[in-house]
């Protein structure tokens, strides 16, 4: 579906920014595990709202890539046909990869299960990890088989509201955000269900927010580039400066810092696109989904091998293993995730390209990828 997205040169260096948030985080912990013995409950965890900044950027690029449908009016034949193209997107672009990297977990664990203490395989439990069903695992968490794509049932919720939305022309903002507050009601009032317990949790409506960014930059003027970066600071010093800990609401504080940081780099694009590095920081976002699934590989066997090599500083770690993780995900990007997706897009789909009723972002304020 060459052609049908534009994206923001500034959202995609975001993207890689969220993703070595995340690595980052999990790389103190694995130091917390295996270097200084004081276990897995201290790290630096801060590192996760770098899965909320993904969420509003989500919010944001969906939007924009379907800002040509309409959004009032009864339902019509190629609002459906919209959906089911929004949704073949989707897939195609989050499971070949995710299902590759669960079954690698898999294999590795049938085959070496010391390597993992806390893991095990429980083939039920595997099946709603495939499918994006949140369920409760084997080592007692609501986890899939691979933990971090606990972001991803959140993603496919959304994209299914999403895809609903559309079909049936119905404005998005006002009815993501109804669709949501009935899955948080719906946990609330039916406290067994693990699914709807895990669903309503006030991160949910990070998605909206990123929504209503991009209605924002479609309908009313663009700030100055400066504006862009003070509002991106402001965020940034929002969702870092203070220590939120684990008792004030997300939603509220990296969440609202995370949609801060997205709109300012959306107004700061101008200047983003003259500098020097941008293209190429530009492809480190095109594989951030490649550095999120494979660092979980590489963190704990990095820092394990450094740990074997004597190396004791947990900075001379963080960047090492960094450096690991952005090498192996580019890889991964470049020789699995691309042509998985193609080989899928053939194999499921068929070669004919159909159009698409998806609107390009213009190319005017957009930098093509």
């Amino acid at each position: 579906m060459k052609g049908a997205t534009r994206q923001f040169t500034g959202v995609q260096i975001l993207r890689f920014a969220a993703a070595m948030l995340v690595v980052v985080m999990h790389i103190t912990q694995a130091i917390s595990i295996h270097i200084t013995g004081a276990g897995p409950s201290h790290y630096w965890g801060a590192g996760s709202a770098g899965v909320d900044i993904f969420f509003v950027i989500s919010g944001f690029v969906m939007a924009m890539s379907t800002s040509s449908l309409p959004a009032g009016g009864p339902a019509r034949s190629s609002q459906l046909g919209a959906a089911w193209v929004f949704m073949r997107r989707r897939l195609l672009r989050i499971a070949p990869l995710y299902w590759f990297y669960t079954l690698l977990k898999v294999a590795l664990l049938l085959a070496m299960p010391a390597l993992a203490a806390r893991s095990s395989v429980e083939p039920g439990h595997l099946a709603a990890s495939l499918f994006f069903i949140p369920a409760i695992s084997p080592w007692g968490l609501v986890q899939p088989t691979l933990p971090v794509g606990w972001t991803l049932n959140f993603e496919m919720l959304f994209y299914a509201v999403f895809a609903a939305a559309i079909a049936l022309g119905a404005p998005r903002i006002r009815f993501c955000l109804a669709a949501f507050g009935v899955v948080f009601l719906a946990g609330y009032f039916l406290p067994d269900s693990t699914a709807l317990n895990f669903y309503a949790q006030t991160i949910v409506f990070e998605f909206i927010l990123g929504v209503c960014i991009a209605h924002a930059y479609l309908r009313f003027r663009r700030a100055a580039p400066l504006a862009g970066l003070i509002v991106m600071a402001a965020g940034a010093l929002f969702m870092f400066a203070p220590d939120w800990g684990h008792t004030a609401d997300r939603f509220a504080t990296w969440g609202c810092g995370a949609a801060l940081v997205v709109l300012g780099a959306v107004w700061l694009e101008p200047w983003t696109l003259r500098a020097p590095l941008a293209s190429r920081l530009s492809f480190l976002g095109d594989a951030s989904y490649s550095i999120y699934l494979s660092h979980t590989f590489v963190v704990p066997a990095g820092v394990q091998a450094l740990k074997r090599l004597g190396v004791q500083d947990s900075l001379a770690i963080v960047l090492a293993v960094g450096l690991a993780v952005v090498v192996a995900g580019c890889l991964s990007y470049v020789w699995l995730e691309r042509p998985m997706t193609a080989f899928f897009k053939r194999a499921l789909f068929g070669a004919p390209r159909l159009p698409s009723p998806l609107k390009p972002i213009p190319e005017s304020t957009h930098h093509a990828k």
